[in-house]
């Protein structure tokens, strides 16, 4: 059974926008990102590898999703894929330089987002 909280979950899910969803996608992708490091920090790094695991499906997602009728789609395709390699090299270097060298660029990439998103509902 379904809790009230994860109905509630689901439902706002379900009624976001497409941009929405991906900033929400990119929020988690630097939440997880900046506890890994804290984990590392710490010599945790068996659940600093189960989240950057989570942030590489995450980018895994985005690539799969992503509508190549775009130019702009192969260059994301390439970031993401950029992004996904630097978590592989972090979990198997157990050294936060990876996630320091990408973590500004998917803030970056996020705040684009955001501010897209922006025009596109005034847009509409």
């Amino acid at each position: 059974m379904i809790s009230a909280f994860e109905q509630y979950k689901k439902n706002l899910i379900n009624t976001m926008t497409k941009g929405e969803l991906l900033i929400l996608l990119f929020d988690e992708a630097i939440k997880r990102l900046n506890l890994s490091k804290i984990l590392m920090e710490n010599q945790d790094f068996e659940n600093a590898n189960i989240n950057l695991e989570r942030v590489r499906h995450i980018f895994n997602y985005l690539i799969v999703t992503l509508d190549d009728t775009y130019e702009l789609s192969q260059g994301l395709v390439d970031m993401y894929a950029f992004f996904i390699t630097e978590t592989i090299k972090a979990s198997s270097s157990k050294s936060v330089k990876n996630i320091d060298d990408i973590l500004p660029m998917v803030k970056d990439l996020r705040n684009t987002w955001a501010e897209a998103d922006i025009l596109a509902k005034k847009r509409n």
